[in-house]
């Protein structure tokens, strides 16, 4: 009868443990899910997966995300060039790039529109301010069309190469 009082306060100490947060507070069921993300207030854009080494940050565009815009006709190639963003990318190494290509994906998953930089060369450590112009669109986009996911890609060698994919919210019309 000795011996099994001892494991009894063990294991209600260990129970007891396992029940509080870090505040000291008891855990009651299992946390709440991950509320989904939605855009930010002050950018409207929420930032999606990463690869590469070239860090992408979404600076701004015109129109603000989470804009609608009218007057594109029967398909994408009526808003042609209507959005314009800025990014910045920074690479550790530095390095060429043969383009910075962004996309548009519109909720069928068709890239509505697509835009690239060009060449350039990135100095180590040292941000540089890329501007991309969405002008080439995809006809196959039919309006009205909402676009949900922007997504960056540079062509580039190993050691600048990078991708970055964000939500971002735009209402097409006709």
């Amino acid at each position: 009868m000795g011996r099994s009082r001892p494991v009894v306060v063990l294991g209600a100490v260990a129970l007891l443990t396992l029940s509080c947060g870090d505040d000291g507070h008891p855990i009651v069921g299992p946390p709440p899910p991950a509320p989904s993300p939605t855009p930010t207030v002050d950018t409207g854009v929420v930032v999606g997966a990463h690869a590469g080494p070239t860090q992408i940050a979404f600076l701004a565009a015109e129109p603000a995300p989470g804009s609608a815009i009218a007057g594109c006709g029967a398909d994408a190639t009526g808003c042609s060039g209507r959005v314009r963003m800025r990014f910045r990318l920074l690479s550790a190494s530095g390095g060429p790039v043969l383009d910075a290509i962004g996309f548009l994906h519109a909720t069928n998953k068709i890239a509505c529109y697509r835009g690239s930089t060009g060449p350039l060369d990135l100095q180590a450590g040292a941000p540089a301010e890329v501007l991309i112009v969405f002008d080439e669109a995809d006809a196959a986009c039919g309006m009205p069309a909402t676009i949900t996911n922007m997504k960056v890609v540079l062509s580039a060698p190993v050691q600048t190469d990078g991708r970055q994919e964000w939500a971002i919210r735009y209402e097409l019309g006709r």
